[in-house]
């Protein structure tokens, strides 16, 4: 097995990423190595099913995190980032664990629905909540 030398600031981003994770720091290295060799998703052809998922994104912590929100469900799928992966069941749900991964010393409770905005104009979650 071979290894690699990384600078002091960047170990500690792995090993921040394999806490939040619950893996080893080899095993961040290869899913971020794999997140960035996959092409990249369909654009959307205006099937029902591209319609039921927008866009989304959150800033924190210096940390610009990209997911898709499903209409239906109000499921949250983050798409890179510190969680990238990661499925959450709500908005909430989501923001909450961006920010215990992100900033672990503050409580994490979080609105998603002022969290999260969308991709295509930056207007919060919140914009679509009722529709």
């Amino acid at each position: 097995m071979r290894s690699i030398h990384l600078p002091d600031h960047d170990y500690e981003r792995v090993a921040l990423l394999a806490r939040a994770w619950e893996i080893s720091e080899g095993e961040v290295v290869r899913r971020l190595l794999d997140r960035f060799l996959q092409p990249p998703p369909p654009a959307a052809t205006g099937d029902a099913s591209a319609a039921d998922t927008v866009a989304i994104y959150a800033d924190y912590e210096g940390q610009h995190i990209e997911a898709i929100f499903h209409r239906a469900t109000k499921r949250v799928d983050i798409t890179d980032g510190v969680l990238a992966g990661r499925s959450f069941k709500s908005p909430s749900g989501a923001a909450i664990g961006v920010v215990r991964a992100l900033n672990p010393n503050v409580h994490p409770n979080r609105n998603g629905w002022s969290f999260w905005f969308l991709k295509a104009n930056g207007e919060a979650l919140q914009s679509m909540r009722h529709e």
